[in-house]
């Protein structure tokens, strides 16, 4: 009796890994191709070798030895890349609704679940999330409390907290809506209390959508936002889509762009101004293609939900005429967005060759547009493609770019030894088809192994 549980123990100790989070001491992923994120060939036949919550070894298995100890997964024609980054996700669900857009709840709508959402968003793929403009405080720090572990079964969490408006303007639902640049500084200082990781504010009047212009950021409240932030050692993000008002915020110090250029062809003085401010580029073409054609949206984020992972009734409701005449009823000037959908995608390729930090986001929440949770964050990389950029730099820029973005690319963004083993093991090969990232054999966060489903499924 005693010899048969002694191999049963054996036996599960050096079976594969399960899908609950489970880790022995040393993992190796044996046999993939691996497509380690620093631009490099990828390479076949691969051993990935993972000692707790970091790599310990990366090469050809020619060259790699697998301690006998080891938890083996069976990599062979599979591909192993880095997870995969949203940095510009609200957490909401995405649906298409007819509301006011923004990140507030509003009276009468059901919260989005932020921790839950948070989670799926792994189960996704996605093992670093940023939110630029969660409404709560109180949801800021229970999200970075539970996200804090490396080996937690949530993405690596980075958030500006609530975000700054204009009375009456876009972002001002449950946002700071300063009308002096003293209450500008005062509620930066409280930000930097609480624990945000950076700023944003908005600074559009939203002509883009709408003939009737929002009211906006006085220039000196807008002014004082960046300095105080920049004095609490905190960066500015910036929802500028239009390009005049994006070089504004850059002249007074702006780090990054929340949005693409929608407005124009970047200019010389918008590529020397974020070079010199060393700013992000935020990419969110999924929000743009959605608002600019919600019907068309949901029929295309359908299309590539190959296996169904969200219920068919969502998309049916997008496609609806009478969604579509809801929403071409509330936007009066949607026509402007559609004529200049090229001028943003053609941008992307010109701020790439600049040299500039380009990081892909999807801005999925609650505009309505039907920005949905994990899909439109996985179809965001598909757009980056079909604007331009090759699938090895838009894999850069939803892994090490990303990365970049919030500081911590010594521990995150390529599989490289002593970085921590946040990995994606996928179906397919994602440089012959960014679409591929959707075929998830397991998702690897900080070492611990999960198969898709336990993630968007299971109750936590």
């Amino acid at each position: 009796m005693k010899q048969l549980v002694t191999f049963w123990t054996m036996f599960l100790t050096l079976t594969s890994i399960t899908a609950n989070g489970q880790t022995g001491k040393i993992t190796a992923i044996v046999g993939a191709t691996v497509i380690d994120g620093t631009g490099r060939a990828p390479i076949n036949d691969a051993v990935i070798l993972i000692e707790g919550t970091r790599i310990s070894r990366v090469g050809p298995r020619s060259k790699t030895r697998i301690p006998q100890t080891a938890v083996t997964i069976d990599g062979r024609g599979k591909y192993v890349i880095p997870g995969l980054a949203d940095m510009h996700n609200h957490l909401g669900e995405g649906t298409f609704t007819i509301g006011l857009g923004g990140a507030a709840v509003r009276p009468g709508e059901t919260p989005p679940d932020f921790k839950t959402n948070l989670r799926r968003l792994l189960g996704w793929g996605f093992t670093l999330v940023f939110d630029p403009g969660l409404p709560s405080l109180d949801s800021l720090a229970e999200l970075k409390r539970v996200s804090e572990p490396d080996t937690s079964a949530y993405p690596h969490f980075f958030s500006t907290g609530p975000q700054f408006g204009a009375k009456g303007g876009h972002g001002a639902n449950g946002g700071y809506t300063p009308d002096q640049p003293e209450d500008a500084r005062a509620a930066v200082r409280q930000l930097k209390s609480a624990g945000v990781d950076a700023v944003k504010f908005m600074y559009t009047d939203l002509i883009y959508v709408t003939k009737q212009p929002r009211p906006m950021l006085k220039p000196e409240v807008m002014e004082a936002i960046i300095d105080e932030a920049h004095k609490q050692g905190l960066k500015v993000y910036v929802h500028a889509p239009v390009l005049k008002y994006a070089k504004a915020t850059l002249r007074s110090g702006a780090d990054g762009m929340a949005h693409a250029i929608l407005s124009d062809p970047v200019d010389a003085e918008f590529i020397m101004l974020m070079k010199k401010n060393h700013a992000a580029y935020i990419t969110t073409h999924a929000i743009f293609e959605a608002v600019a054609n919600i019907g068309s949206w949901a029929r295309r984020e359908s299309t590539f939900d190959e296996i169904g992972l969200i219920p068919k009734q969502v998309y049916q409701v997008g496609m609806s005429p009478e969604t579509v005449n809801q929403w071409e009823s509330r936007w009066d000037n949607l026509s402007y967005m559609r004529e200049r959908l090229p001028v943003m995608r053609s941008n992307l390729r010109r701020v790439w060759d600049a040299g500039i930090l380009v990081v892909a986001g999807s801005d999925t929440g609650n505009s309505g547009a039907g920005v949905l949770l994990g899909l439109a964050s996985q179809l965001e990389l598909q757009l980056l493609v079909e604007s331009g950029l090759t699938t090895q730099e838009v894999l850069r820029a939803a892994t090490l770019n990303a990365a970049k973005m919030v500081g911590r690319d010594k521990d995150l963004g390529t599989i490289e030894r002593g970085k921590l083993a946040d990995l994606l093991i996928l179906d397919a090969d994602p440089l012959s088809d960014i679409g591929n990232v959707r075929r998830i054999y397991r998702i690897i966060k900080g070492g611990a192994v999960y198969e898709q489903s336990a993630l968007l499924h299971e109750p936590h």
